[in-house]
This record gives C-alpha cells, structure tokens and sequence, in this order.
C-alpha cells in the first residue's frame, strides 16, 4: 500500500514549479512555500498523474470539481487552483458541509478537522471515482488514496492504491514510484 517517498522528495520542485508561475516564485523573495501552498501544488499535480473514467464526467464540458471537507487550510492556495485547468476542464473549488455533499466531486481533500468523521466520509466516497486526500493520521491506511504526512518537518505523502483502483481511478507509475 504505501511506496518508498524518495521520489516525493526529488518530485516536490517539480510539482511546486508546475503548480505556481515562475513570476509567483519571484515575488516569493526566495522565501521557502507555505505548507498550504505546497499541498496546494501537490493537488494540482496529483491530477496531473491520475486518470478519471470517463463515467466520472457527465459531458465534455462539465469542470473538474475540487472540494474541500472540513475547516479549510489551504486558503489562498484554493484560489491559485481555480485559475487552472485539469486537460481542457477548468477547476472550481466548492466547500462540502457533510459527507452526503460530495456528490460530483473529482477530488475531495479532507482536512484534519475531519477526523473523527472519516469512516462515514470513506463510506460515502467508496467506489466512486473520487480521489480522496486528507490530512488526519492513518488516513490512507483507513482506506483513503492519499495521505499528507510530516516526516522530519517535510511534507509527503503515502497512496492506497488498492483504494483508487476500486474506485476505478488509475494512478501513473511516476506517481507511485
């Protein structure tokens, strides 16, 4: 279930670089990102190596859905995201009050606050082709697709592939690696 993160840490320019303009990192001042914008990256760029069924979408036209559960820690790291696009569909950001809300969302990211409600959200995205992330411990283990974890004060993340392949959601290689 979990992947040696080694790539994590020689992917993790990649991804911030690919989720915020060279004109953003400029104006950085050099400063090291904020943890809520590299999640933010990380979010961007998982949908970058994840495949959706076509059965996820109801036309061609529909926009990729990102939501968040849970008292939301990404802030402007959202809004960054809502400028973007997945392929051709253009992503909106919406905010689920329950577990019960999170019909027509691609990814859902599940923020700590969440955590003692996990069992009912994981029940109520199971099978469907929603990736999840979260935060709260053990997420990935308890049945989510990806989980941010601290080690040695870097951010990473594990995957439950098992999850995401019920769910019908095909991870690329490069991901898992």
């Amino acid at each position: 279930m979990h992947r040696p993160l080694s790539l994590v840490r020689r992917l993790l320019p990649l991804f911030i670089a690919l989720a915020f303009p060279v004109g953003w990192l400029a104006t950085a001042h050099a400063q090291a990102p904020s943890e809520s914008q590299v999640k933010g990256a990380y979010l961007y760029n998982f949908t970058k190596f994840i495949t959706w069924p076509a059965s996820a979408f109801v036309d061609d036209q529909e926009p990729f859905q990102l939501c968040v559960l849970g008292q939301d820690p990404l802030g402007e790291s959202l809004a960054a995201l809502a400028r973007k696009s997945v392929g051709a569909r253009p992503i909106t950001i919406r905010h689920a009050d329950n577990p019960q809300n999170t019909a027509g969302c691609h990814l859902l990211f599940i923020a700590l606050s969440e955590q003692e409600r996990i069992p009912a959200i994981l029940e109520a995205t199971r099978g469907k082709p929603i990736l999840t992330v979260g935060d709260p411990p053990e997420f990935a283990r308890q049945g989510g697709m990806i989980h941010f974890t601290r080690i040695n004060d870097t951010l990473r993340f594990a995957i439950n592939q098992e999850t995401s392949l019920k769910a019908g959601l095909k991870i690329h290689a490069t991901l898992l690696q």
